[in-house]
This record gives C-alpha cells, structure tokens and sequence, in this order.
C-alpha cells in the first residue's frame, strides 16, 4: 500500500473558506466548468452532481446552488480526491 503523503491544499483558513464552495445541480460533467473553477472533489447520481470547487471568482451560473463549506467539509472534500495512480509499471521482455 502506498501512502500519497503530499500537500494538496494550504493558507490561512478563513481564505481556504472563502475560495471554496460546493456547487449542486443537474448532473453535468466538472470538465464542463469555467476554467478557473478548478474541481477538488464531484460526486453525481442519475440527475445531480455536487462539485466542491477552489476559485478566487463569483459563481454567475444560475443552474448551479452554491453553498459554503465548513472546515470539516473542506478537509473530507480534499481526502476524497484519489491519490494519482502510482502502481508500479510492470513491464514484459
């Protein structure tokens, strides 16, 4: 088992906060989204997605329910991301 020990997310928190929000609504793919909405984590059933994303700017777009996140949720938001895929490569000869 490997351990992915980096840092994926710091600063002060009450910016950390501030630049955070979950955004909920109709499924939509997060690649979709404006590109300084940049995904921590997305999770979607049938017909909703909520996308937790990490942007200095306003969230305009009417279809989506933005909230704020506590700390708590921003901290489950990052553990949830999957580490990168670091199996090793096996190579044949």
């Amino acid at each position: 088992m490997l351990v992915d020990s980096r840092v994926r997310v710091a600063g002060e928190v009450d910016e950390l906060l501030a630049t955070h929000h979950r955004l909920t609504g109709a499924r939509r793919a997060p690649d979709r989204l404006p590109a300084d909405q940049h995904v921590v984590s997305a999770r979607h059933t049938d017909r909703q997605s909520t996308i937790v994303v990490r942007t200095e700017a306003p969230i305009h777009d009417p279809a989506w329910t933005v909230s704020r996140l506590s700390l708590e949720d921003l901290v489950l938001a990052y553990m949830e991301k999957p580490a990168p895929d670091r199996r090793p490569v096996l190579e044949v000869r």
